[in-house]
Parts: C-alpha cells; structure tokens; sequence
C-alpha cells in the first residue's frame, strides 16, 4: 500500500467516523425541538433575519470559495517548485555520478562570485467568480 492510498484511507475513515458522531446530535436535536413544540407556543420568526437555511448556504458558499482560493494558491506554488524535483527516474546513485563528473570537469573558481540577483516574480492572476 502507497503512503497516498494510506492517507487517503485515513480521511476516508475520518469522515466517516464525523458523520457517525453527527447523527446522535441531529436525533437529539430532533427531540428536543418536538418537546419544545409540545410546550410552547409557535413562535414568529423575524422577517428581517435571513432564514437559517439562508445563513447556512451563504456559510457553504464561502467556505466553497475559500477552499476554491486555497487550492489555486497550493497548485500555483506545486507548479513553481515542481521543476526543482527529480523525477522517480533519475537515483541518487546517478545523482552522485553526475555532481562527480562536474566536480572533475569544473575547475576551481579562486574568488567568491557575487551572488545572483533573485528574478522579479510575475503576479499570479486570480480567478473571480461571480
């Protein structure tokens, strides 16, 4: 089994074990709120208040756009650094080979370079949804 596949488990049983500790709570609620209803009044709800279905699908859009948000910004920084991983391919082993074979080939600098100057960075576009 791959760490990926490992992992990938370990959230899947996560979440399954969140929903089995969410359902006690929904039944509980259920019942209390038919004990509520036995003893009070129906109560009037404000119309200037949003509908509590409302607040939580507002909720769920944002947090849907947050992630949407982070997702770009992790992908965007896996597509920078990917460059500087070596693909499966090429083994340490031949690694060492080829830093030997430069070593050998270079000759020795007798002063210090100056470091480079770091590249400017092009801003990343972002993406709005309306």
């Amino acid at each position: 089994m791959s760490i990926r596949s490992s992992v990938i488990e370990i959230e899947d049983r996560v979440v399954d074990k969140v929903r089995t500790l969410q359902q006690p709570v929904v039944e509980y609620v259920r019942k209390g709120k038919e004990q509520a209803e036995a003893q009070l009044s129906k109560l009037n709800y404000p119309e200037n208040l949003p509908k509590p279905a409302e607040v939580v699908e507002s909720g769920v859009t944002f947090a849907k756009g947050l992630l949407d948000s982070q997702r770009e910004f992790v992908s965007g920084l896996v597509d920078r650094v990917t460059p500087l991983v070596r693909p499966d391919s090429q083994s340490t082993s031949a690694k060492a080979t080829a830093e030997a074979t430069e070593d050998e080939a270079a000759p020795e600098p007798k002063t210090k370079a100056a470091p480079a100057k770091p590249k400017a960075r092009s801003s990343a576009k972002r993406s709005t949804k309306s």
